[in-house]
């Protein structure tokens, strides 16, 4: 085998693993609104929005900051943790596997092509039935980034939607109104997140969900 060619074969070869590489590392989100209701009501649609979110990643957990709330989703344990830092309480609960009769969101992957933070994303359109009604997302999600399904179910932007890698840009329709919700990625590290932030701080007490109390 010539230089040339060995050469071609390791890069291929790295490109590869790189590509199947499990993702380890932050991504915070910044919000923001679109639409007639976001123009008329503009502060106070605003108001109930976190101005950032961020996810932490590292191998089958995830930590999601957003304002003053903290979860803590394990995918080892089955478990997922809400954490109140005001009161230093805590919620858990299993993580929810989904059922067969559930309602499953329709999603076409498209041919479109862009790039976020200088990493290649490819576009998702999802339909979602809820209890306040229909939803529609546009995900742009990085191939190059995987997580366990574990994580990815934990990914509260994208709804238990199946995509190819992590999401750095998601919009949604609010049902029953012209207003747009968007969170795009504004900051991606790949340094490894401190094992602590996963775990249960010190000196919280597990707080009981209403169901437990009946």
């Amino acid at each position: 085998m010539n230089m040339t060619r060995a050469w071609t074969t390791a890069t291929g070869l790295l490109t590869l693993l790189w590509a199947q590489k499990t993702f380890e590392g932050s991504i915070t989100y910044t919000t923001k609104v679109e639409g007639a209701m976001a123009a008329q009501m503009g502060d106070m649609v605003k108001s109930q929005l976190p101005e950032k979110m961020t996810m932490f990643y590292r191998g089958n957990k995830v930590r999601t900051e957003v304002g003053d709330m903290v979860l803590i989703s394990d995918g080892d344990a089955g478990m997922v943790y809400l954490l109140n830092p005001a009161l230093q309480t805590y919620q858990k609960a299993p993580i929810r596997t989904p059922d067969e009769k559930d309602p499953q969101p329709k999603v076409v992957k498209t041919k479109d092509r862009t790039k976020i933070l200088g990493h290649t994303v490819e576009r998702y359109l999802a339909d979602l039935s809820t209890e306040q009604g229909p939803i529609k997302m546009e995900i742009w999600a990085a191939p190059n980034f995987k997580v366990p399904e574990a994580a990815q179910r934990s990914n509260s932007l994208t709804r238990g939607v199946k995509i190819e890698g992590i999401p750095l840009r998601i919009a949604m329709d609010v049902p029953g109104v012209d207003l747009k919700i968007i969170f795009l990625a504004t900051q991606l590290q790949t340094t490894l997140p401190d094992e602590s932030l996963f775990q249960l701080p010190a000196g919280y007490i597990e707080e009981q969900t209403e169901a437990e109390q009946d």
